[in-house]
């Protein structure tokens, strides 16, 4: 056995053997994540607000800062911190509330509200209407690899 481990060629067999068991250890953590499943009673409408362009004139348009919309929105906000949870991760809402939606990380964020999915730049919001053919309708909310974060129930 020393001999082998002296002429250079059992360092190599040593080497693949911690290579190969290092790729079966983390194979091993890549487990296919199950989709939720659709617990709406219809199509779920989630658009975004857009707001018409401003005819030209002289006078400038303006437009809220970030601090008026959270005053605006209060408690029709939903952050999503830097571990992607929602906060409230549970709310109620009358069918065509605008709901804001904020990442408060720094990153980049793909948000799932409803199944649609919406890149968030880093500290970015997003102003959504909450809408469903058939109601009750539950929205489900999932951010980036975090699945079912939150839950929105959309009433009449």
């Amino acid at each position: 056995m020393v001999n082998v481990l002296k002429s250079g060629k059992g360092l190599v067999l040593i080497l693949v053997a911690l290579i190969f068991i290092s790729l079966i250890v983390f194979m091993g953590d890549n487990k296919e994540v199950e989709e939720p499943r659709d617990t709406t009673n219809g199509t779920v409408n989630v658009s975004p607000t857009t707001s018409p362009v401003p005819a030209r004139s002289s006078s400038p348009v303006k437009t809220k800062t970030y601090t008026e919309l959270v005053a605006e929105f209060n408690g029709r906000r939903i952050q999503f911190d830097i571990n992607c949870q929602a906060i409230p991760n549970y709310v109620t809402f009358k069918e065509g509330t605008q709901v804001m939606f904020d990442n408060r990380s720094g990153e980049q964020r793909f948000i799932t509200i409803g199944g649609v999915s919406y890149s968030f730049p880093g500290y970015g919001y997003k102003i959504l209407t909450m809408s469903a053919d058939k109601l009750p309708a539950t929205v489900l909310l999932s951010c980036g690899s975090a699945i079912n974060v939150g839950q929105i129930l959309i009433q009449n």
